[in-house]
């Protein structure tokens, strides 16, 4: 049989693979040449560097990542081993998107200030960027978009991003871990923004400058803002932290339904490398364990649209798990860090929700922009 080293935060990774060969299931941190000598695939998240230094003694040929980006992986390296290679492109697109509804909710009740009237830009348009631009205008957001590849491709509908910054009161950004993208929001661009412009960063740290950002915060040029991601993970800047209206450690795609698809995704690709039939029933594990109804009284309280968003998904209490870990670990930063994204606790997708008692006036809103499938009146 085939021999596998996974990571164990791969969900279900040992019930998928243990059909189609030995599973060997370790943290990422045991993930190493030695561990890898043996094996002939390796299954990894986003935390493992898969290298020339990783596999130079392995047997490996199959390399899957269940994760959408693979910027920590060579990929010239296994095309020169002609290792077949493998990721999850999309699996948490829809978490993420979900993250940053939740947050711009979580602001304008902060604020006191509507959504519906709000000019957003997004940074980046494919599977989570185009995703949120098709939501977005529920909530009553004109949308601008940026993406120089797709423009260049021939899409119409782009602007350039100089334009998002200038007009747009809410910038959000989606874009992958690249050379052109490292900095791509730095001292100039948070100038160039509207005074108390709120921002999100759910793609990589170092696509913000994160010592402009924090200037930018002390003298209120941006207002709210949210970080999935930081500078210098897992060792993000503590003073930052302090400042920032919301923030998580990298957690904004990791939902039960999203980190399962990326397993699935990997199942089926070295099923069908290896020409193996799949026998792994994965759409029973999606029904299990399903929220509990949500359940309001039937009439319209303030803020109710950030009160159901909170039941669908807590984002401040991601955000003071974080604070009080962070904080209370200053010596052991890293591992603070890591062991949240570790113990991260289950989190399942809206549309897996059900919501009753919704108001009429929001019934749109909830189906069409968090997408609550079973909704209510």
């Amino acid at each position: 049989m085939l021999s596998i080293v996974a990571d164990l935060n791969i969900p279900c990774v040992y019930e998928a693979f243990s059909s189609i060969g030995n599973v060997h299931v370790l943290d990422a941190e045991s993930i190493s040449a030695e561990t890898c000598s043996g094996a002939d695939i390796l299954l990894v998240r986003s935390v493992t560097k898969v290298n020339k230094h990783l596999l130079e003694q392995s047997q490996v040929t199959f390399v899957g990542t269940a994760s959408a980006g693979f910027d920590h992986v060579d990929q010239p390296y296994l095309q020169e081993r002609e290792i077949q290679f493998a990721h999850a492109p999309g699996s948490n697109a829809v978490s993420v998107v979900e993250y940053v509804l939740t947050a711009l909710i979580r602001f304008s009740t902060l604020s006191a200030r509507p959504l519906d009237g709000l000019t957003m830009g997004i940074v980046g348009c494919g599977n989570i960027g185009g995703r949120l631009a098709k939501r977005a205008p529920v909530f009553g957001l004109k949308v601008l978009l940026n993406d120089p590849p797709l423009a260049k491709g021939g899409n119409p509908g782009y602007v350039d991003l100089d334009r998002i910054l200038s007009d747009s009161d809410i910038l959000t950004l989606h874009v992958p871990r690249a050379p052109d993208t490292y900095h791509l929001i730095g001292d100039r661009e948070l100038q160039s923004m509207k005074s108390g412009a709120w921002l999100v960063n759910a793609a990589r740290g170092n696509v913000v400058d994160n010592q402009a950002l924090k200037q930018a915060l002390i003298t209120g040029r941006i207002g709210h803002s949210a970080l999935d991601v930081w500078e210098n993970e897992p060792c993000p800047d503590l003073d930052l932290l302090q400042r920032v209206t919301l923030a998580t450690p990298h957690i904004a795609g990791h939902s039960v339904d999203g980190k399962l698809q990326g397993t699935i995704m990997l199942y089926n690709a070295v099923t069908e490398h290896y020409g193996i039939r799949p026998n792994w029933d994965y759409e029973q594990l999606l029904c299990q364990n399903l929220p509990d109804p949500i359940e309001f009284e039937p009439k319209i309280e303030p803020n109710w649209l950030d009160a159901v968003s909170r039941r669908l998904y807590d984002i401040d209490a991601d955000d003071a798990r974080m604070r009080d870990s962070l904080l209370s670990h200053q010596a052991n930063t890293a591992e603070a860090f890591r062991q949240l994204r570790r113990t991260y606790p289950p989190r399942r997708t809206f549309h897996r929700h059900r919501i009753a008692n919704t108001p009429s006036p929001y019934l749109h809103i909830v189906r069409d922009g968090l997408c609550v499938s079973d909704v209510e009146r």
